[in-house]
């Protein structure tokens, strides 16, 4: 038995530029900076706890749990990089997956997604990906874009 757990959105979970770090191109390098925190050691905790008593229950003998301690994002779809809002000072897209600043920019994956079950997420990609795309068509049709 294994545990996917959500790691709820949180403002100290962030990508930035590097302000003097650079790649061979010179472009600064990407910086992501995320962690777990005590709600997420709790949730895991209690799957330990839990689990190991519906396997018992159940009639498992031997039963083990223990904890990985990998780093975040190495098994489940990490969201929210570039979230969606309606205030440019507290969201980077807007309701049509464009960028606020940057009309000609529209994000369709994961990014845009503050939160998530733990189950996989890329049919709402695509469903994303698709409603981005016609408002994108018909924005170019009326020269909005």
């Amino acid at each position: 038995m294994a545990m996917q757990g959500e790691t709820i959105p949180k403002e100290t979970n962030h990508v930035r530029l590097s302000t003097d770090q650079k790649d061979a191109w010179g472009i600064p390098k990407l910086i992501t900076s995320i962690d777990y925190d005590e709600n997420d050691e709790r949730s895991l905790k209690d799957f330990l706890v839990v689990g190991s008593e519906l396997l018992d229950a159940a009639g498992c003998k031997n039963i083990h749990s223990s904890d990985s301690k990998q780093a975040p994002g190495l098994d489940i779809h990490e969201m929210g990089g570039v979230r969606m809002g309606k205030d440019p000072k507290t969201s980077l897209l807007n309701e049509w997956n464009q960028m606020h600043h940057c009309k000609n920019v529209f994000v369709t994956d994961g990014a845009c997604m503050v939160s998530t079950s733990t189950q996989n997420p890329s049919l709402t990609y695509m469903a994303i990906t698709a409603r981005a795309v016609n408002y994108a068509v018909m924005a170019l049709k009326k020269s909005d874009l």
